[in-house]
């Protein structure tokens, strides 16, 4: 149904993680609904046509998104609508790495939502967007390139996030606290420091948001598993604790997750 293109900037695979595009189908009879995972990565988002997405969490209104804009960190998912025709296009960058681009703590508004233009010149961004997806794609990694070389080289302070983030990419969220302070070698009280200004989370959370993403991805890879094995196979205590953690981050039991539409997260759980 949602269309969905991804391409990896092979020069900048320290600093982004992928590049992507999205469409939803003309034809739709209704605007397209999905709950969107907390997934502990940063994104600049476009949209090509205005009044085409609006985003909602349990307890708030609607909120229209910009025509370019941050994404945040979110510690709950949010019902995202789009419009039948929507085109979109996303840089999607590491947990820590779209600091680096801004020369500033990442902004972290409770929406989740910062439009481009109060941090950088979108501009540059807009007009390397066309109809073609890796015509763009080629155009955003000319102009991240670029970006990078007025960027200062990494400091003491970047490299233990990146120490520590790495870390958790790599056990997939199963690292505790402890381990990345061994790996990193400064105090707890200084990592979390760091990565409230990084990441806009602590080191914990986000532990915690790649495990129950890497859940997701594990269920959804094997969907005649019951949720014990998946909790088993993803690092979670028991049935129990996955079902406790799940509700945290959706509102939801993972039988309604699991039994409704989800393309989005089943490209991006992965990526």
């Amino acid at each position: 149904m949602i269309r969905i293109e991804t391409y990896i900037p092979r020069n900048l695979t320290h600093l982004v993680k992928n590049c992507w595009y999205l469409e939803v189908p003309a034809q739709l009879p209704q605007p397209y609904q999905e709950d969107i995972l907390p997934d502990g990565h940063h994104e600049i988002i476009f949209h090509l046509y205005p009044h085409v997405a609006q985003r909602k969490f349990s307890d708030t209104e609607w909120i229209e998104e910009p025509a370019a804009f941050i994404a945040g960190q979110t510690l709950t998912s949010y019902t995202l609508q789009l419009m039948p025709g929507a085109r979109l296009y996303g840089i999607r960058f590491y947990p820590h790495t779209l600091s680096a681009f801004l020369k500033m703590p990442v902004p972290d508004p409770p929406t989740g939502i910062t439009p481009l233009s109060d941090i950088l010149p979108a501009g540059n961004f807009m007009a390397c967007i066309t109809a073609h997806p890796h015509t763009t794609f080629r155009r955003f990694e000319k102009l991240l390139t670029g970006m990078i070389s007025s960027l200062q080289h990494s400091s003491g302070a970047y490299d233990y996030v990146h120490a520590a983030v790495r870390e958790i990419m790599l056990h997939k969220g199963n690292v505790s606290v402890d381990q990345l302070l061994h790996r990193t070698g400064v105090s707890a009280k200084y990592l979390d420091a760091l990565f409230k200004k990084q990441v806009g989370l602590t080191p914990k959370a986000v532990s915690n948001i790649i495990r129950f993403n890497h859940f997701v991805a594990w269920q959804k890879a094997h969907p005649d598993e019951n949720y014990t094995a998946g909790s088993y196979e993803t690092g979670y205590y028991d049935q129990s604790h996955l079902i406790r953690t799940f509700r945290q981050y959706t509102q939801q039991s993972p039988k309604a997750y699991f039994n409704s539409d989800t393309w989005i997260n089943n490209v991006f759980v992965n990526i």
